[in-house]
């Protein structure tokens, strides 16, 4: 029966897959090269296991529209706009130099100028499915390059409805007498796109919004699982993708407050039918092809991964980025991709591609996605490699103080000018404190810049660019970036050239923070640990728990976070690189207020160590310290105390001080042990 045959094969896969794919795991490989393989074994052109091959396309075609709905979900309309630059700029210039090459390229080896730009096509786009598989699988999809890699590769799938309609007036050999229906062609497609995000954005909101309300998980799962698949249908049935159309879904859904749970309601699904897409692509390669003319299809291979790797550094280079960003990206982006395959298909159709080329590029096209998580897996190695290499034209002219001011002292380094960086710039020029910004995105750098910031452009993992920073003079880097690939290169750099000064850097997650430490971080911000405890603190005060008992509780539950990210300096290293061992002994700033009922008081009537258990350990006025203030020191306006202690005797401190500076008498608080 065919059901039975159906859900023989399934099963087949399912088995194989499972097994091959641990094997890569115990092998430290990704999943994805475990799915390839298995396509590759069970396929018509390898034991013939599978008996309808068709039936595993079509499921692979459900599991890359569910892929990239997810996708869609994590990148809403409003990180789409703040990538227009990577994605229209660096996307745009890796297609158009991708296409120029390989049309240089088949022009050479005889090819009309038409059929070339359609091989070029065919090379220049890249696997969306695959890396942000291996990416998500490697958490690095966060990170700056992950970025970076996103934005080329969602234009890229934007770029398959123009090329598709290309293909047409390519194959006619008439590009000048057809220039009015490609126009024509690329928009109705913009209107197409257009017609779907305006309904779908009115449309699904309202229609999760009344399932949530009925408050059934398995009606709120099969009405995302129709909103998805509904808008990839009608799409590829306007004349666009299933995926672009799932894509669209993903983000309009991504601007509603049910995207979380639409993510949760997918993923399984997702992860199911995804692997069968690249199952479906390992069964397209003809084993024997391959090994009969294996130095050919080598050969394109290499070519291929090359000229994409070229042509993808250019177009982050040019773009502004770093050479190691670039190099880096143009890795993780060199393979060809899924959609590759469809263009390929409707080339074989109009009699654009011979059998011979077809093989030869189906069997290099595979490889290239079997190569793709090795490729990315050279990120990190390639990342260390070029952070030591200066490159021409790396920091480009006027890389000194763009103020042309003096050298600044006992500053800020903030390294990465995001959402965190911009906030602690802005708090530290409300101080009056010295700061200087170094960041990768030219265009930022430049916008920075005419607004007056101090703000270099360059690697921050580079010690030239610290060197120009100030490092040596500096007291505190900020590394405002999460990113795990680089700051350990960027923090031993930072260390190395300043080994007194305080390095604060931020991380996502707790795993990645022991070898931030061993870097030489000073202080490690770690984003699990700090959300959770804010939570709890939330939660226990809707509850009343006195606020003295409450930090008591979570100073201990800090400490036990922070406890296997705690590194034993090696000896030789400064005082301030032991504070870690006093995990309870904090310092503490509190400002005497203009009216305040502090002037004109010594710190014997305050008596801060009876009533707090705490110390002044300076008093700064005027931009001078007084280092050990006797008890006879009278308090001024604007005076600035030190205090020292452990972090529940200092919040109380700051208690006491705050009452008798909004007139609370100085007397009557019961002691508190030190």
């Amino acid at each position: 029966m065919p059901t039975t045959s159906i859900f023989r094969d399934l099963l087949l896969l399912l088995g194989l897959g499972t097994g091959i794919s641990f094997l890569m795991r115990r092998l430290r490989q990704s999943t994805v090269v475990g799915y390839l393989l298995t396509g590759l074994l069970a396929g018509p052109y390898g034991f013939g296991l599978i008996s309808d091959t068709e039936v595993v396309e079509h499921l692979a075609e459900l599991g890359v529209a569910l892929l990239l709905f997810t996708v869609g979900l994590e990148v809403s309309l409003e990180k789409l706009a703040k990538m227009k630059q990577i994605a229209f700029v660096g996307g745009g210039l890796q297609i158009g130099l991708t296409v120029l090459l390989t049309t240089a390229v088949m022009v050479l080896t005889g090819e009309t100028p038409a059929t070339a730009i359609f091989w070029g096509f065919l090379v220049s786009v890249s696997s969306t499915a695959i890396v942000m598989k291996v990416l998500e699988e490697r958490n690095e999809i966060e990170t700056v390059p992950g970025r970076i890699s996103l934005g080329i590769l969602l234009f890229q799938d934007l770029c398959v409805v123009p090329m598709m309609a290309l293909v047409p007036v390519l194959a006619s050999h008439q590009l000048s007498g057809q220039l009015l229906n490609v126009a024509w062609a690329l928009a109705k497609s913009l209107a197409i796109v257009a017609a779907i995000v305006i309904s779908a954005r009115y449309l699904f909101p309202r229609v999760l919004r009344a399932v949530a309300g009925v408050r059934s998980r398995e009606l709120f799962i099969l009405t995302t699982l129709f909103c998805t698949l509904g808008t990839a249908w009608s799409a590829s049935h306007l004349g666009l993708s299933l995926a672009l159309g799932a894509f669209i879904a993903g983000v309009v859904i991504s601007e509603s407050e049910y995207a979380h749970q639409a993510m949760a309601a997918i993923i399984p699904f997702r992860d199911s039918f995804s692997s069968l897409f690249f199952v479906a692509i390992g069964m397209l390669i003809d084993l024997r092809y391959a090994a009969t003319h294996g130095l050919i299809v080598v050969g394109v291979t290499l070519a291929i991964l090359l000229g994409k790797v070229l042509a993808g550094a250019a177009a982050v280079r040019l773009t502004g980025f770093p050479t190691r960003l670039a190099v880096v990206t143009a890795l993780a982006v060199a393979q060809v991709g899924e959609f590759s395959f469809v263009l390929l298909r409707e080339g074989e159709v109009r009699g654009m591609v011979p059998e011979a080329y077809y093989q030869v590029f189906l069997a290099a096209a595979v490889l290239t996605l079997a190569a793709a998580p090795a490729l990315v897996g050279l990120g990190p190695t390639v990342s260390r490699w070029f952070s030591g290499v200066a490159m021409p034209g790396e920091v480009p002219a006027g890389m000194e103080d763009p103020q042309a001011e003096a050298p600044l002292e006992d500053h800020v380094i903030i390294c990465g000018f995001g959402e965190n960086g911009r906030r602690l710039a802005a708090l530290l020029r409300e101080n009056n404190l010295p700061y200087v910004v170094i960041d990768v995105n030219s265009r930022a750098v430049r916008a920075a810049r005419a607004n007056g910031e101090k703000i270099y452009f360059g690697d921050l993992s580079s010690s030239e660019i610290l060197r120009a920073a100030g490092v040596q003079r500096a007291r505190a880097v900020v590394f405002a970036v999460s990113d795990p690939l680089i700051l350990p290169m960027a923090i031993s750099h930072a260390r190395l050239l300043n080994p007194d000064v305080h390095i604060i850097a931020r991380l996502k997650r707790i795993a990645d923070a022991v070898e931030i430490r061993k870097a030489g971080a000073t202080d490690v911000i770690v984003e699990e640990i700090e959300a959770w405890m804010e939570i709890a603190v939330r939660v226990m005060r809707i509850f009343g728990m006195p606020r003295e008992a409450l930090a008591q509780q979570l100073g201990e539950l800090r400490a036990g976070d922070y406890d296997m990210i705690r590194i034993v300096p090696l000896p030789g290293q400064p005082l301030r690189h032991l504070w870690h061992l006093l995990p309870e002994v904090d310092l503490e700033m509190f400002v005497v207020m203009p009216g305040s009922r502090l002037v004109g008081m010594n710190l014997r009537e305050v008596d801060l160590r009876r009533r707090c258990g705490t110390v002044v350990v300076a008093v700064v006025r005027e931009a001078r310290a007084i280092y050990n203030p006797g008890p006879e020191v009278p308090l001024a306006e604007a005076d600035q105390l030190i205090l020292m202690g452990p972090r529940r005797q200092l919040e109380h401190a700051h208690d006491v001080l705050s009452e008798i500076q909004a007139g609370a008498p100085a007397t009557g608080a019961p002691p508190v042990a030190g």
